[in-house]
């Protein structure tokens, strides 16, 4: 018995569907002014997700703030990015930065997925935002450096109890993988 394959109709799935993605990597590049002074860790994980939103269309950008232009990222990351998709901001909270925001929401798509260098401040901050946007919010758990272990950290407990969904790299490059495959049955 062959079973079919089959693409699921938008809404249908509870897998995330690159064509409702957008993918916002938070201060990852430089420092935040007067905040955190350690630059976040960037690993293999973080390029794979960026290189499999690149691969797939997904909208992907970093926020930083700090430097007076894109030049003044320091990070692996944007050479993934697009200089147009590396956006400063004034703001700690990348939502309440009007320019971001409305590149982030002319968009149209409806989950957003988050990572941050700064957990407990700018992350944090972004999806709780979006969340009253009425986003459907992800954040990378495993790509977000400092006090997000979801079993111990108030931030994460915060994050889960207003609605954010917990994910991992793996997970989401998984997710979008399956969506490469679910074809619909030939008519032959």
């Amino acid at each position: 018995m062959t079973m079919a394959r089959w693409k699921n109709t938008k809404g249908n799935s509870a897998l995330l569907d690159p064509e409702e993605s957008c993918l916002l990597f938070i201060d990852f590049g430089g420092t935040v002014p007067g905040l955190r002074s350690d630059p976040p860790t960037i690993g293999p994980a973080h390029c794979a997700v960026l290189t499999k939103a690149v691969d797939l269309s997904v909208p992907a950008f970093l926020s930083y703030m700090g430097a007076e232009d894109a030049a003044g990222l320091h990070s692996p990351l944007s050479q993934l990015v697009p200089e147009e998709a590396q956006l400063r901001r004034s703001v700690v909270n990348p939502c309440r930065d009007d320019r971001h925001w409305e590149t982030v929401s002319a968009l149209k798509r409806h989950c957003l997925i988050l990572a941050g260098g700064w957990p407990e401040g700018s992350l944090a901050q972004a999806a709780l935002d979006a969340l009253g946007e009425a986003y459907d919010v992800y954040v990378l758990f495993d790509l977000s450096n400092g006090l997000l272990d979801v079993h111990n950290s108030p931030v994460a407990a915060r994050l889960i109890q207003a609605g954010v969904v917990p994910m991992t790299a793996s997970q989401l490059i998984l997710e979008w993988g399956d969506s490469e495959t679910l074809d619909p049955p030939s008519e032959e």
